[in-house]
């Protein structure tokens, strides 16, 4: 038996193994080498088309991924525009905090002032063609949404916020929701 401390050959020789595979993973990852010429070109291909001079890279229009024609994004388009018009209609309610006090996300009850809120909801733009070219791609290739064309948040009325509530009560009373530590609403009145 070895002394505390001590490492056996066994133990020594597995050591020296992992770290040799270690090394060689690193290797395999390591980029390769580039050719001599401009600074952004690699292996004598252009470079990428970037922002130009001063202008910030939000506002580059993005790239679709696929043709016109995709039978992938033929088929998510129906879902796209549908989650698109309710997200447009939640940003117009978020407008109206006055008559719609209340926003809800999965599990969490807000006010519409909250900035849990506005950071998900008021982000949300209108129909833009240029900013939305890539966002049917994205959403139907990847399967990914933006906070710039969707919102999982649910603006409410009072009683749309009841009912919220009451769908979220349990067979037992259980209460299945929480209400926002940040802006702390009261529960809406039940009509």
């Amino acid at each position: 038996m070895a002394k505390r401390g001590r490492i056996s050959r066994r133990q020594r020789v597995a050591g020296e193994a992992a770290r040799r595979a270690a090394a060689a993973l690193r290797l395999a990852r390591a980029p390769l080498p580039r050719r001599a010429g401009p600074k952004d070109a690699v292996a004598g291909l252009p470079a990428p088309a970037g922002p130009a001079d001063g202008e910030r890279l939000e506002n580059v229009a993005p790239v679709p991924a696929c043709a016109s024609g995709c039978r992938v994004c033929a088929e998510a388009r129906e879902r796209f525009d549908a989650l698109r018009a309710s997200s447009l209609v939640q940003r117009r309610r978020f407008g109206e905090p006055g008559r719609y006090p209340y926003a809800a996300g999965k599990h969490t009850l807000h006010r519409t002032a909250c900035r849990e809120v506005e950071q998900s909801v008021g982000h949300v733009r209108g129909d833009d063609p240029v900013r939305l070219r890539g966002a049917l791609t994205d959403f139907a290739h990847h399967d990914t949404t933006s906070s710039e064309w969707a919102t999982p948040m649910r603006v409410m009325e009072p009683g749309e916020a009841a009912a919220w509530v009451t769908e979220r009560i349990g067979p037992r009373g259980g209460v299945r929701y929480r209400l926002c530590r940040i802006c702390t609403p009261e529960l809406p009145a039940a009509d």
